[in-house]
């Protein structure tokens, strides 16, 4: 058994029952002087303190609960490049040149995460399989032309494929409209990876500290003084990595997104003839629908499936009614094959969907807002910051740092979209 706890009661995770060992837990317990304090031992703050680490920084990384405890140990797995944004919609947004570094950072990002994973011997399932924007149905195909060609003057190596190529690659008769492919992306066991990340930060000199949430954090003669429950850390820098577990202690990164659930449910290990019939070259998929549907099969033949939502009191029943209606759409050989996991996450989402960087005071930074593209976004956000940091540089940092932020009317709008989305499966479960 692991110590990864679940988001709601009765909750069973896949990635918490399968991942490899993480460091072991030790909480703070003495006071200790660094170059840079890491909030938070999710994909960013674990890609920063790593990156530091291998520049000669000193860093302490403070994780409230346990590695991956956050969106980083509970979504789909799938290594996506960029954004949710096209290209000229993050042009609109903050302008070319800005947008221009922005759309290239994000680019290939799932190259620096397979090469993290190459080069320190990762054992997170780590499959450079290629990922699939799919159409649910044809009417969709024009927006996904206009993006891929976005992506392809941004110089990303994807490409448009038709309805022939699509319905192969998923096995499904549903799609069966064509999509966007994108070669370089892929599929990787997320909490394997945010804990293969902690084990090397580990190795290469990060003092980690886990069950270690910080009480307070104050400027204290032109350092930052962070107080856990029985130690505390004094540091020149700090990066509060929280993103949308941030709690009422860190409120100024707490209103800066608004908490989205997405849920995930996942069969037992399949049979090898229906395994090998969906998705037979293993690519991960998601769909242009309303309400988005991710696909992927793991390493050992298992259908992982997610959507908006979360599994929560009586929306839990709903939301699994309407995952299991839809699967047996896309994958009608899966009838009468139950659930064996289901677990939800929460994700930060902007009003804008583009990710944020608030500086809240002089040498504290706060990411946050990766709308759901955590993996390949948050390693590039860790690696940029270490870079800026180590630096003093802050001409190259690729993304806008702005002042504090807040999202209007956070609380009405994430319930809009919890039973917003619970509204929308709960009637086509009924159709």
């Amino acid at each position: 058994m692991t110590d990864y706890l679940p988001q709601d009661t009765n909750e069973s995770s896949l990635w918490g029952e399968t991942a490899v060992a993480g460091p072991e837990s030790k909480s703070l317990s003495e006071s200790m002087q660094v170059d840079v304090l890491v909030v938070g031992g999710g994909y960013t703050g674990l890609s920063a303190a790593l990156h530091l680490a291998e520049k000669g920084v000193s860093v302490v990384l403070l994780e409230a609960k346990n590695i991956g405890f956050g969106g980083s140990g509970r979504n789909a797995g799938l290594v996506n490049g960029g954004i949710w944004k096209t290209p000229d919609d993050v042009q609109k947004l903050i302008g070319p040149d800005a947008a221009k570094r922005f759309n290239l950072a994000l680019r290939d990002s799932p190259t620096l995460v397979f090469d993290l994973v190459e080069r320190f011997n990762m054992q997170c399932q780590a499959k450079r399989c290629g990922t699939v924007h799919i159409a649910h149905k044809a009417d969709a195909m024009a927006y996904l032309e206009d993006r891929c060609q976005q992506l392809q003057n941004l110089g990303a190596a994807v490409q448009l494929i038709d309805g022939n190529q699509a319905h192969a690659i998923s096995g499904s008769p549903l799609y069966r409209h064509g999509g966007i492919l994108d070669p370089n992306a892929g599929t990787i066991h997320p909490l394997s990876y945010a804990r293969s990340l902690a084990n090397t930060a580990i190795d290469r000199g990060v003092r980690l500290f886990q069950h270690s949430g910080i009480e307070s954090l104050n400027r204290h003669n032109d350092r930052w003084l962070a107080k856990t429950a029985n130690g505390e850390v004094i540091a020149e820098q700090a990066i509060i990595a929280i993103n949308a577990y941030a709690d009422a202690k860190s409120k100024k990164v707490r209103k800066s997104t608004l908490p989205v659930f997405i849920f995930h449910c996942a069969t037992p290990p399949l049979p090898t003839e229906i395994a090998a019939s969906i998705i037979p070259q293993r690519h991960g998929l998601w769909d242009t629908d309303s309400l988005l549907t991710s696909s992927r099969i793991d390493a050992e033949g298992r259908l992982v499936m997610s959507a908006p939502g979360r599994l929560h009191g009586f929306q839990r029943r709903i939301r699994e009614s309407w995952m299991m209606r839809k699967r047996d759409r896309l994958y009608p050989q899966l009838k009468g094959i139950p659930w064996a996991y289901q677990w939800s996450g929460q994700i930060g989402v902007t009003s804008t969907k583009i990710l944020r960087v608030q500086l809240l005071a002089p040498g504290l930074f706060a990411p946050a807002g990766y709308n759901g593209r955590g993996i390949g976004v948050g390693t590039v956000m860790g690696k940029q910051l270490a870079d800026t940091i180590a630096s003093g540089n802050r001409d190259d940092f690729p993304f806008p740092i702005e002042a504090l932020h807040r999202e209007k009317w956070s609380k009405l709008r994430a319930a809009y979209y919890e039973y917003g989305t619970l509204a929308l499966e709960f009637i086509d479960s009924r159709g």
